[in-house]
Parts: C-alpha cells; structure tokens; sequence
C-alpha cells in the first residue's frame, strides 16, 4: 500500500473515530508515520482528503446504483422497487455506512462536499427519474403532467427517509426495517398519476 493509500485508509478510520474536526493534517501525518509536512506530497490539504473520500463513495454509487436507473426491461413497478430496494441495499452495505455517517455531516460545512452531495444524491436521481417520468407520459402510460414535479415528488420521499436514517436512534438497517412503506410509496405515486404498469 503505498503512503497516499495509507492516509486515506487512516484518515477514514480517525474521522470516523475522533471526527474531522478534531484531527489535523499533523494527527494523519502521525498515523501512517511521516513527518508532518511530508503529508502534503500527498494532499493539499484535510479537506482534499475528506474530498477524496467523497469521490470513493460516489464512485460506489456509479457502479452500483446509477444503472439501475437504465434498466429498460422491467414494467414501472418493478422499475421502481428495483431502484428502491436495490439503492437502500447498497446504502446498508458497512463499508458504505461507515462513509455516508462520515460524510452526511460535513456537507453542512464543507461547501465543496456540500456541491457534490447534492449533485449526486438530489440533482441526478431527479433528473433520471424526470427523464423516466417523461418517456412513459409520451408513452400514454402516464398521466400528462410535469416530468419534472413528478420526480421531485417521487424522490423527495427517499431523499426524507435517507436523511431520517441519520437521526434515529438505531440507524442500522433503518433504511431497509422499511420496505413496506416504500412499496406502499410506489403504488400511492403510481395510482395518483395513473401509471399502467
């Protein structure tokens, strides 16, 4: 493993154990033992780190749960619970709970994470579910309306329940103890705006 591989194993492991804000750049260097400013021959700054382990995590996501939205062979319904049960899933795994705890937080904080957060998590479901929305309207198998609302109204619910998982008290499985009430989501969304399946 090589040293840059190394702060970036360590930094996730003290983040997550002591939190970002209490660490430095002199605390990381320390951990995979370097000297301090040797540390910035790998990375400018903490933040670049915490940045990097944005990318990791969205990268995750790329291969993961973004194809999901390009399946062209399932009938709505089941579009949909793939999507849902899938993304929440994919969002229960360890290694990804272990990042989202790190860095849900911090978006509040760090404007460069806050941007990619709601790039990834907001604008570009949305814009998948927009795009789906409008092909089954020009289908006839949607009600007429705007792609754009009905996205906003579909999604917003995951979006609430995602950030909900972070203020319960026992966050782990939280998103998955619920898969009736995202089933039951579907088929209130479907029935309001008349989707044949």
């Amino acid at each position: 493993m090589s040293t840059k591989e190394l702060i970036y194993q360590n930094a996730i492991e003290l983040f997550s154990t002591h939190g970002y804000n209490n660490l430095g750049m002199r605390d990381l260097a320390k951990s995979v033992g370097i000297k301090a400013s040797s540390i910035y021959n790998h990375y400018k700054s903490k933040e670049d780190i915490l940045m990097d382990i944005a990318a990791s995590l969205i990268k995750e996501m790329a291969a993961h749960v973004y194809p999901l939205f390009k399946r062209t062979d399932l009938s709505p319904r089941q579009f949909f619970t793939n999507v849902s049960i899938e993304t929440n899933n994919f969002f229960e795994q360890p290694n990804i709970q272990r990042l989202t705890r790190l860095l849900m937080p911090l978006q509040f904080q760090i404007e460069r994470l806050r941007q990619l957060i709601h790039l990834e998590f907001v604008q570009k479901p949305r814009g998948a579910y927009g795009y789906y929305f409008k092909s089954l309207m020009d289908k006839g198998l949607m009600r007429k309306d705007d792609p754009v609302l009905a996205a906003k109204m579909y999604h917003s619910f995951f979006v609430y329940h995602f950030y909900e998982r972070f203020l319960d008290e026992n966050p782990d499985g939280f998103l998955i103890r619920y898969e009736l009430l995202f089933r039951n989501h579907i088929n209130l969304f479907m029935d309001y705006f008349q989707i044949q399946d």
